[in-house]
């Protein structure tokens, strides 16, 4: 069993939309992700002095901060070892994977994109796509915050043909492409770095939005987004879920069923035409 590669972060925001060199895109450089006017950088050793030199006086970026915390804390606290939920055994590619009859595997390594399998807004929703693909044959999945790429990989595990993921984070889908190609899928999964508002017309049978509430609650008003044939919402935490449920009253889709845990919540829908 190897050892996880990551034990420290360290995180450099910098003003300005940086490019690195490729001397600095190797080994412990786990990504950067752009937020605005600023790029945050993500190491697993300590860059501040390198990067200060590479910067110099240029008036296009200007160095901000490092931030340096232990993997485990990015990760809410857990190390990343292989568990199984519902019949989805994930296991993280350093590590040998031991799967039991009837287990879909599933390797991953999330970096520092969202999507490691811990958080409960990521339990309920591959709970919902095990209960869903044991009735249901559901080819066509869209998947909206993609993250890691780890719910994709839970339906195209269950049966689904192909999936379009879609995350504003570049970070994000370059860690979701990565794992698609662990997992031999990447032929499958067709991977959009942008808006998710802009792909609400996609055709497919399944919709998955582990998103924030306000996000949801404006897909919910457009009109091309309720003619799927299945959802499974997340990201709802408190009194959000009551927002949704409320909202949903409205809409042509009719609620399922809905799961919570530690005060976290996803609801399974499905189109039902208004009379």
């Amino acid at each position: 069993m190897a050892a996880c590669p990551y034990e420290k972060l360290y995180i450099y925001e910098i003003h300005g939309e940086l490019s690195l060199p490729t001397s600095l895109t190797a080994g412990d450089f786990l990504g950067c992700w752009r937020e605005g006017d600023c790029s945050y950088l993500f190491f697993t050793t300590k860059k501040e002095a390198i990067l200060k030199e590479l910067l110099g006086d240029r008036e296009a970026w200007r160095y901000v901060s490092e931030t340096e915390i232990n993997y485990e804390e990015w990760e809410a606290g857990h190390p990343l070892v292989p568990f199984r939920i519902a019949d989805f055994y994930l296991c993280p590619l350093w590590e040998q994977p031991q799967p039991r009859p009837g287990d879909h595997l599933i390797r991953l390594d999330p970096g520092v994109a969202f999507g490691s399998g811990f958080h409960p807004t990521t339990k309920l929703c591959l709970r919902f796509i095990h209960d869903l693909y044991a009735t249901e044959a559901l080819p066509r999945v869209l998947d909206l915050g993609t993250g890691t790429g780890i719910l994709s990989l839970a339906c195209l595990a269950k049966g689904a043909e192909s999936v379009v993921a879609v995350d504003h984070n570049n970070l994000a889908i370059d860690t979701a492409w990565r794992n698609a190609r662990h997992n031999q899928v990447a032929d499958r999964m067709t991977l959009i770095c942008g808006d998710v508002r802009e792909h609400l017309a996609t055709p497919a049978d399944l919709v998955l939005a582990n998103i924030y509430c306000a996000l949801l609650q404006e897909i919910l008003e457009q009109a091309e987004f309720l003619n799927k044939a299945w959802y499974i919402f997340s990201g709802l935490v408190g009194a959000e879920v009551d927002k949704i449920l409320t909202q949903l009253r409205g809409v042509p889709l009719e609620v399922v069923q809905v799961l919570d845990e530690n005060l976290w919540f996803a609801i399974l829908a499905r189109h039902c035409p208004r009379a």
